[in-house]
């Protein structure tokens, strides 16, 4: 990449601008790797048209599409050697043809990956727009028809973001075989083969033959199932439905690819027997507002398959009861002075647990077993290593010098081994559907399950958040958790707010003090009235003592009881 940029100079020394300090091209490696949303959207691959394209054309809000993929550029901006102006030259159309004018030879989607807002969609205009002869030229893009290579690029990375749903038709025997047995065709091998494109294509996604075990009128809407490949990756994305909230597992035995989900107290399986063998490890993520499980494998031998298999959807059942897992330390870091990070990983595969579930860590002590609740904490609340990004469940666990566990929890090593029972809990996500500012009362370690609510909040974009408060309630100062992820989420968005009360504060201490009271509540939260359609809530954690209190008083500050939800574990 740093070959292509020298030849962007050598071939155009008079659009070489002087990039500020930290601008350079590893600044823009190490922003993209640093998990910071560079798309705007939420990091959701979605359907972009020329009409809402045509809209960001701002410095401090910039997409351009080229060869059918929409860009964010605007924190590109400052980064580009040819300076923002040149960049801006597209910002708002489609600027494919001025980008092969300008420099084809740069490897644009490499560079932008981490900026990718979804394909560009060819909409057709309505009859009114197309007697219209006021606008020629916004008609003329609207009309003009996408390349094949565009179309086939559109459809997939459509399928990719569940965008539209490829019709399973009903075909005989004899097309079938031919569909199984026939490559992909020569524009298809290329467009896989290609560096340019972000993943490879899969010719059949999401029609992949399911047979339905279970048809019960009380079971949950059946699920869908979506697939994409390259030649070393296997990607099946699950969805479960809109908030569903769902958790789930996967693991590989006796050369089937198992994926566990969980919603509502509803289990389902998927088994799928792939084209060839399948290796560990697996990648398991959630995104919790579209309700999709996807799991990524690597593939024994690096090809391109036909199909991704057969795939059986195994009979619907209740969760009679949590099961155990047996985990293995992968690492061990430091919150607080008092408080360790323990990321572990299941022996049999990954685990995903709802948002606002916990899990119960069980260990003998004395001939006697010992259990303790704890949320898992989500992705990028600590220091993490490519190998435990996506696999790892992340357990903050605060030392008690009196505690009948938490001691030997703070002893574990990398390696050792830990067993876990779950998930647990009844905190179900569609009570956020129509929520724009959220409430967040926590004290000490109460505040883990606080955490994945307020990435969620963040990042959602239907309703889009207005507010997150956070009033955080410890004892000293040195007691805060994550107060430092706290504060790098205050200085990127500007609708998140903490409130720190302390209840033993040092002298220096300039922020509240003392014990939640219905005076703090009313200072805090102002005048809420509940009525029918609420778009706001509250959610609650901490000791027993101090969530009962917390509910009673926001009660009686006129929440009703079903704008509040109270973890308790």
């Amino acid at each position: 990449m740093l070959i292509l940029f020298c030849q962007y100079w050598a071939r155009n020394p008079r659009n070489k601008c002087a990039l500020q300090p930290g601008h350079s091209l590893m600044d823009w490696i190490r922003l993209g790797n640093s998990g910071k949303d560079l798309t705007g959207v939420g990091g959701r691959i979605r359907p972009v048209s020329l009409s809402e394209l045509a809209t960001h054309n701002t410095l401090n809000d910039a997409w351009l599409a080229i060869r059918g993929r929409v860009y964010n550029i605007t924190h590109y901006l400052p980064y580009h050697p040819g300076g923002p102006e040149e960049l801006m030259r597209g910002a708002g159309i489609d600027a494919t043809q001025i980008f092969d004018k300008v420099h084809p030879w740069v490897n644009y989607d490499s560079l932008l990956a981490k900026c990718l807002v979804g394909p560009l969609r060819f909409e057709l205009p309505d009859s009114e727009e197309l007697f219209d002869t006021s606008t020629p030229s916004l008609k003329s893009d609207r009309l003009r028809e996408p390349s094949k290579a565009q179309e086939l690029v559109r459809k997939s990375m459509e399928n990719l973001a569940n965008c539209i749903t490829p019709v399973r038709k009903k075909i005989t025997s004899k097309n079938d075989e031919t569909a199984k047995g026939s490559p992909p065709s020569k524009i298809m091998q290329s467009l896989i083969q290609s560096a340019d494109l972000p993943v490879s294509i899969s010719r059949r996604a999401a029609s992949s033959p399911v047979k339905k075990a279970d048809k019960r009128l009380d079971s949950p809407v059946p699920l869908r199932h979506d697939w994409i490949q390259t030649s070393t990756k296997l990607t099946i994305s699950v969805y479960t439905g809109y908030l569903a909230n769902p958790g789930g597992s996967a693991r590989i035995t006796e050369g089937f690819l198992l994926i566990e989900v969980a919603t509502n107290g509803w289990l389902r399986t998927l088994k799928l027997k792939t084209e060839s063998k399948l290796k560990e490890p697996l990648q398991l993520r959630v995104f919790a507002e579209s309700g999709k499980i996807e799991v990524t494998a690597l593939k024994a031998v690096a090809e391109v398959w036909k199909g991704c298999g057969e795939v059986t959807l195994g009979t619907t059942s209740r969760v009679s009861s949590p099961r155990s897992v047996d985990c293995r330390v992968m690492r061990v870091s430091k919150v607080s002075h008092n408080t360790l990070l323990l990321s572990v990983c299941p022996r049999a595969g990954p685990v995903v647990v709802p948002l606002g579930h916990h899990v119960r860590v069980h260990k003998r002590i004395d001939g006697t077993e010992c259990v303790r609740s704890y949320t898992p904490v989500g992705e990028g609340w600590s220091p993490t290593d490519a190998s435990d990004v996506y696999s790892a469940l992340r357990l903050a666990v605060k030392e008690y010098e009196s505690g009948a566990l938490s001691p030997h929890l703070a002893t574990l090593k990398m390696g050792d081994l830990i067993t876990l029972s779950g998930p647990y809990g009844n905190f179900e996500l569609q009570v956020f559907k129509s929520v724009k500012t959220l409430y967040l009362i926590a004290a000490g370690t109460g505040i883990t399950p606080m955490l994945g609510l307020i990435k969620f909040m963040l990042s959602r974009s239907n309703p889009r958040c207005e507010l997150t408060h956070l009033i955080f309630f410890n004892k000293t100062e040195e007691d805060i958790l994550f107060r430092d992820n706290f504060e790098e989420i205050i200085k990127e968005d500007d609708r998140f707010k903490v409130t720190h009360v302390l209840s033993e504060a040092s002298p220096s201490w300039t922020g509240y003090k003392g014990r939640i009271s219905s005076e703090f509540i009313s200072e805090i939260l102002g005048d809420i009235k509940c009525g029918d359609e609420c778009t706001h809530y509250a959610c609650l954690c901490g000791p027993t003592e101090f969530t009962y209190a917390s509910l009673d008083l926001l009660k009686k500050h006129g929440v009703s009881e079903g704008c509040i939800h109270a973890f308790m574990g």
